[in-house]
C-alpha cells in the first residue's frame, strides 16, 4: 500500500457514515423525474438538496409553501436509484467510498451517486490512472448531505 492510502485508512477512525435519503417516484406527475421524500427532524433544505443533487432554490421551487416538519412529504428530483454511501470526513463536504467488485462500480456510476462526474473524482483522487478503479480502492468523494 502506498503511504497516502495508509493515511486514508487511518483517517477512518474519525469518520461518520452518511445515510442516503430515498425518494419514491411519482409516475403520474407532470414534472418528469421527480418523486417524494419524507422529511425527518434532522433535515434542512440544504442537506436534502445536496443529497438529491440539486440546489436549495430548485428544491424550494418544487415545494412553494411546505412546512418543514417531520414526516412531511416534499417533492424532490428522483433521477436514478443511488446505491452507494460514503463515510463522511468530519468538518468537510467530503467522505470516503470503498469500491466494490462488480460491473456496476464504474467511475461514471460512482460519480452519479455522489453528485459528481469522473473529472471531479479524478481531481479528488490523483492515484486514479486512466479513470480506472478496482475493487477495494478507497476513493475520496463529495459527501455533503449529512
Amino acid at each position: 500500500m502506498r503511504f497516502n492510502n495508509n493515511l486514508l485508512l487511518a483517517s477512518f477512525l474519525g469518520v461518520a457514515t452518511a445515510l442516503r435519503r430515498t425518494c419514491w417516484t411519482d409516475p403520474a406527475s407532470d414534472l418528469p423525474r421527480t418523486g417524494f421524500y419524507s422529511m425527518t427532524n434532522l433535515d434542512t433544505w440544504s442537506n436534502v438538496a445536496a443529497d438529491f443533487c440539486t440546489s436549495v432554490t430548485n428544491l424550494q421551487n418544487l415545494n412553494p409553501n411546505p412546512p418543514i416538519t417531520t414526516h412531511n412529504y416534499i417533492r424532490v428530483p428522483c433521477r436514478y436509484p443511488r446505491i452507494r454511501d460514503c463515510s463522511r470526513i468530519p468538518g468537510t463536504d467530503y467522505g470516503y467510498y470503498t469500491v466494490v467488485d462488480g460491473e456496476e462500480d464504474q467511475l461514471t456510476s460512482i460519480g452519479q451517486d455522489f453528485c459528481s462526474d469522473v473529472d471531479e473524482l479524478a481531481d479528488l483522487n490523483p492515484d486514479i490512472t486512466m479513470y480506472m478503479v478496482s475493487s477495494g480502492m478507497v476513493l475520496k468523494v463529495p459527501c455533503s448531505w449529512n
